[in-house]
């Protein structure tokens, strides 16, 4: 943080710590996008286990061996999908939201 020497008159730098907040910044920055390519990637793996009638199976036995609540993790994931989704789909006109039902019911999304 920048402090005012009086005796100098000059501007000196000194980090709390010792850490340099711009540093400390990109390093957060990091890894907030490393844990979205985390969940992205956990995201792409259980939905191929559901394709294969297999996701509750796998998550119950990988929570037990990790020990870590990961069926949680992937009902909170699918209910910020659901609010993504919606959100993104109340944009579109009454028009555009019908057109997107009849494609959906005619297998073509």
């Amino acid at each position: 943080m920048p402090c005012y020497d009086y005796t100098d008159n000059k501007t000196r730098t000194e980090y709390v710590n010792g850490v340099d907040p711009i540093v400390y910044q990109k390093r957060i920055s990091e890894l907030i996008d490393k844990v979205c390519w985390l969940e992205a990637g956990l995201c792409a793996i259980i939905t191929e286990l559901e394709k294969k009638n297999i996701a509750n199976e796998v998550i119950s036995q990988a929570s037990k061996s990790g020990l870590i609540d990961l069926m949680s993790f992937w009902e909170q994931h699918s209910k910020e999908d659901e609010a993504r989704l919606a959100n993104k789909f109340h944009s579109f006109s009454e028009h555009e939201q019908s057109m997107i039902r009849k494609m959906i019911s005619n297998g073509k999304l």
